[in-house]
């Protein structure tokens, strides 16, 4: 997918320069009519730089000071030509190439011999993911907004850390996950936990960095995503299409909620197992939240599943304790 949305970008990068060249175009045809002194002056710099690089083709040991004499010849025509702009009421780049993004042309991509992705374009490509994902609320849910004061100050049964300081504890490992995407040896990570423990929002502070960096990111409630593929079983279309190669395609897949789908024969064993294989297989990212314990998931699913989940070598398993803090905030 992340092929599909940076051919879809360049092509709008494409377009926009041929937009602004017709738009140049006329620019200049309206000086040439208006200011024909600027025409003239226009036409004496075209000749100066042609002979320039002729002359430097011609001779490469030309001397310093010729090239020198013929760029401060050049200079001086084009401060001419924005003076008479200036004085015609036009701005000094009216017969420029107007970029929307000057650090790369509008081209996506900064560097003559080594190209590397302009911020303009890493920025593209996280806003079309935050189109194609399930992510609303990553304004208010990141690592910049996590509060440990949400969490209770009184220690885990059986540990020597309290909520609060296995929260904090928790947040700095997944943020230094996150900040080493992609690559990180294991590529899987389970969160398993009661409710209102965070593990959503831990999930979403995940996404919300990666998302930055330029990767793209699905995130899909376990429900609505094999609920959807159950649909599309029954009906293969285009919009179908698009979710398998999303759920194939994309840098991190992330299912929230495992547990709470339909449970269909062995459909959504199979669906699940498909898409955890296929993602291992290209060694892609793959998140995933559940309020079931690891027995009960062992109990739920096939034991392919079991088998790939909980393969510590590939997946990181993370188990969320304590008290539900949305019930400590009501009260």
């Amino acid at each position: 997918m992340r092929n599909l949305i940076l051919s879809e970008i360049l092509q709008e990068y494409d377009e926009l320069r041929t937009r602004e060249r017709e738009a140049l175009r006329q620019r200049e045809n309206h000086v040439t009519e208006t200011i024909p002194e600027i025409a003239v002056l226009r036409r004496t710099i075209i000749e100066l730089m042609a002979r320039r690089s002729l002359e430097i083709i011609k001779n490469p040991n030309l001397s310093g000071q010729t090239i020198d004499e013929l760029e401060k010849k050049i200079n001086e025509l084009k401060e001419r030509e924005r003076d008479l702009l200036i004085q015609h009421g036009l701005p000094p780049d009216y017969l420029s190439m107007h970029y929307r993004c000057p650090q790369c042309e509008d081209t996506g991509y900064r560097g003559d011999i080594i190209k590397e992705k302009c911020s303009c374009l890493i920025q593209k490509l996280v806003e079309r993911t935050y189109q194609l994902s399930d992510i609303k609320e990553l304004d208010r849910e990141n690592f910049d907004t996590f509060d440990p004061e949400v969490f209770p100050d009184a220690p885990i049964e059986g540990s020597k850390l309290t909520q609060r300081e296995y929260m904090i504890q928790l947040k700095n490992r997944l943020m230094d996950y996150a900040k080493k995407f992609p690559d990180n040896r294991r590529k899987t990570i389970l969160f398993s936990g009661k409710t209102g423990l965070g593990k959503t929002f831990l999930l979403n502070c995940m996404a919300k960095t990666i998302l930055n960096m330029g990767y793209t990111v699905m995130r899909i409630s376990a429900y609505k995503l094999f609920n959807q593929l159950f649909l599309s079983a029954l009906q293969d279309n285009e919009e179908n299409q698009f979710l398998f190669n999303c759920l194939f395609e994309v840098d991190a897949l992330i299912i929230d909620d495992l547990g709470t789908e339909t449970q269909r024969n062995n459909f959504t064993s199979e669906d699940l197992f498909n898409i955890l294989n296929e993602r291992f297989t290209q060694e892609k990212h793959t998140f995933l939240s559940t309020n079931l314990g690891l027995a009960e998931l062992k109990d739920r699913y096939s034991d392919r599943i079991a088998s790939r989940l909980f393969d510590t070598s590939n997946t990181i398993l993370i188990k969320f304790v304590g008290q539900d803090i949305r019930l400590r905030a009501r009260n």
